[in-house]
């Protein structure tokens, strides 16, 4: 009978860390968003949901995220794209990308692609 307590205790507390592991891990946070470009895909979800990127400056957003990616992947005159990562998933072949359309110097779209 012990037993099976300090079985179900013990499984317990490991779920428990996991699960604190993992929301430790996907919040966001500008500076480890600009040091860990490759883990932005487990924090972009975090950042969206605590910042209203559409209608802020070009300059708020790169205060918030840095540089964009230099990249030509989904590249206009028009936007600033962010490298996230590998896409989400069990296979992931493609990547992902923050695409922000700028007009008038603020955002006016927030999308999330892959390529």
């Amino acid at each position: 009978m012990i037993y099976k307590y300090r079985t179900l205790f013990i499984m317990g507390f490991v779920l428990l860390f996991l699960c604190g592991r993992n929301i430790l891990i996907h919040r966001f946070s500008s500076e480890s968003w600009q040091k860990y470009p490759e883990k932005r895909v487990d924090m972009v979800d975090d950042l969206l949901s605590k910042y209203e990127l559409m209608g802020m400056t070009q300059e708020e957003v790169i205060s918030l995220l840095g540089q964009s990616t230099d990249t030509e992947y989904f590249k206009t005159e028009n936007n600033r794209v962010y490298y996230l990562g590998p896409e989400r998933g069990l296979i992931s072949i493609d990547s992902e990308w923050l695409v922000l359309e700028v007009q008038k110097n603020q955002i006016t779209k927030v999308n999330i692609l892959r390529d």
